[in-house]
Formats: structure tokens, C-alpha cells, sequence
């Protein structure tokens, strides 16, 4: 752990270090530039430097169209430590560094590997900022930089192989989230609608749609954190971190308790406006409203205003029922129309 913090804190000060260091040679320094190739919906861009002498260390920022393009994945440095990748406001941050005492690398290499999907027609740009390299005696300098390419015109694909969601009332919706990359179906073939989903469930559907904030997390206290399944770890504690989802008063988190309709009201908001609840419970006009709970009744009226949560047929918001996966997806992509 110590080893891993002090590489951690390495990675950080290529941020800081002084652009007065000596730079490396201007005659045939190094340059870097990006490329793209297209199969499909995926997308995939390559970062490659050039020329370069004793590359101990570097750290970049790749922006991308949030409206085109749904971050899915990165990979940086060929040896030694990534941090892993910071996703927030249509910005990745990629940052690696080397290990030891010894030599950084020269000529060609492949910094980074990332991986988009396409969500909408027409060409999407992305662009390179603060790109920073740092050779093994800690020293900086200037960088020919490509800084922008265009990812060219494509279609999305309407095509998606799920063979229990035609006629579903959510069909449209499934399709759309499965092609944006934050859900899919299940290896034969189905999506399973109807099935009820799990507050672990949840909270990785969600926090794969808005993204991640790029913070640090603290180790979960709930009473059984050690049974929220490895897969949505990292979600679970995302979601926490950023007050969206929360423990019960027994200090436990329940997370494979299938999450209620009040509940997953309270977490699309959240999501929207942070830890603070809504100041006004606006006018409740669902059948039922005497039925949600005091604590998610102002949460389920922004849900409603907003749009994000229409209730059920019968004009029923039935908060203790619990949510399905078509549920699920169709509020996350109403929540998306908001940010």
C-alpha cells in the first residue's frame, strides 16, 4: 500500500512540476498525436508519442463529445502504474508512470487505448489539453502536440440481438441504452424486461450512464459491504461517495435487496442535485400518493416534474413495488435529458 500511495502521489505532482525545469531537446522532441478507427458503433482511439527520450511519466486530458460519443473503457502504458482513468464532464484524464530507478523509453509507443460508443450520427470531434512528460530525472518539457481529430460520420445500429423485448412497451428505450453501452442483455440472448433489479444492479446501471466524478473513494462501513458482489464494488461506492445512494439505519446497505420505486426516485434525483434533498414536495397528483413515505415524497415530486418518473398505469407511483430492469432504463435515460 505504501508503494502504491507513493506512485499515486508521483502521478499527481506531474500536474505541479515547474515549467522552468530543463526541457528536453527542442531539435526533434517529442510529438503527440491521436487516431481513430470506427467498427460499427465502436470507436476506438489510439494516442501514440513520438520521438520520445526517457518517458518516465506522462499525464493528458482527451475531450470527446458527450453528445456523440459514450465513453467505455481506457488503457494506458506498456510497465509500471496507471491511475485508473478519470471520467467526468466529457474529459478522461490518462495518467502513467514507470516504477524504480531505470531509463524511461525512446522513439514510438502506444500511451493510450480508449474506447467509445456511438450515440448519435454525424462527425465527433475529440481533442488532446495538458498533455505533461516527464523523463527519469523528473524533468519536463515542450510537446508537438496534434490536438484534434474528427471521428467521421456513422449511424448507430438499431440491430441489437435481444429476442424477448419485441412489443415490450419499453423496447425503444432498451435499445437506445443498450447501444449507449451502459447496460446489456444476458449471453443468450435475452434482456429479461420484467425482471426486478437489485440496489447493487441499480447502482451500476446508474453510475455507467452519468459517469464517474473522478474522486477518490473511502472503504465502505456498512455492516455488509462484503457481500456486495465484486462487479459493483466500485459503483457501489461511487454512488456513495456522491451521496446518491445511502445505508440503512441498521448499517446496512441491502445491496442485493431489490430496489423500490421510492427508492430509485431518490437516487435519479440525487444524482441531479447532490446530497441535497428537494427544498418543496410540489403537488403529489398520483393515486397513491398518500402511500410514499414522508422521506421520498419531495424526491418523487421533482422525479414527476421533471419528467423522470411517470408512475405506472393507473396513475400509481406504487413506491414499495419494486423497480424492473425496463423501469430502470427508461428513468436513466429521462435522467440523462436533464444533465
Amino acid at each position: 500500500m505504501k508503494k502504491i500511495a507513493t506512485i499515486l502521489v508521483f502521478v499527481i505532482m506531474l500536474g505541479w512540476i515547474a515549467s522552468g525545469t530543463q526541457a528536453w531537446a527542442a531539435d526533434a522532441g517529442p510529438s503527440i498525436s491521436m487516431k481513430s478507427t470506427v467498427s460499427g458503433n465502436e470507436i476506438t482511439v489510439v494516442v501514440t508519442g513520438e520521438q520520445l527520450k526517457d518517458l518516465y511519466a506522462y499525464d493528458f486530458m482527451l475531450k470527446y463529445d458527450v453528445q456523440k460519443l459514450a465513453y467505455q473503457s481506457a488503457s494506458s502504458g506498456t510497465s509500471g502504474f496507471s491511475i485508473d482513468p478519470i471520467v467526468k464532464n466529457g474529459e478522461i484524464r490518462i495518467a502513467h508512470t514507470k516504477v524504480g530507478k531505470i531509463a524511461g523509453d525512446n522513439g514510438t509507443l502506444q500511451l493510450a487505448v480508449i474506447k467509445f460508443k456511438r450515440l448519435q450520427t454525424g462527425a465527433a470531434q475529440l481533442s488532446l489539453h495538458d498533455v505533461k512528460l516527464v523523463d527519469s530525472k523528473l524533468n519536463t518539457g515542450g510537446t508537438a502536440i496534434k490536438p484534434v481529430i474528427t471521428v467521421e460520420e456513422g449511424s448507430t445500429s438499431t440491430d441489437v440481438a435481444l429476442k424477448d423485448i419485441t412489443g415490450h412497451w419499453a423496447n425503444t428505450a432498451i435499445l437506445q441504452a443498450v447501444q449507449q453501452g451502459w447496460i446489456t442483455g444476458y449471453a443468450n440472448g435475452t434482456f429479461l424486461p420484467n425482471k426486478e433489479v437489485t440496489r447493487a444492479e441499480f447502482a451500476a446501471m446508474l453510475i455507467r450512464a452519468i459517469g464517474t466524478d473522478g474522486g477518490s473513494h473511502q472503504p465502505l462501513q456498512f455492516t455488509d459491504a462484503k457481500q456486495i458482489p465484486a462487479w459493483a464494488l466500485s459503483y457501489v461506492e461511487e454512488a456513495v461517495s456522491r451521496n446518491i445512494m445511502n445505508g440503512y439505519e441498521n448499517g446496512a446497505f441491502g445491496p442485493n435487496k431489490l430496489i423500490t420505486h421510492a427508492e430509485m426516485a431518490a437516487m435519479a434525483v440525487r444524482s441531479l442535485n447532490g446530497a441535497a434533498a428537494p427544498q418543496e414536495s410540489g403537488s403529489l397528483k398520483f393515486a397513491d400518493s398518500s402511500q410514499i413515505p414522508a422521506w421520498a415524497k419531495p424526491y418523487a415530486a421533482e422525479a414527476a416534474e421533471k419528467g423522470i418518473m411517470n408512475g405506472r398505469s393507473g396513475n400509481v407511483f406504487a413506491p414499495s413495488a419494486h423497480a424492473t430492469r425496463a423501469e430502470a432504463v427508461v428513468v436513466i435515460l429521462a435522467l440523462l435529458q436533464q444533465k
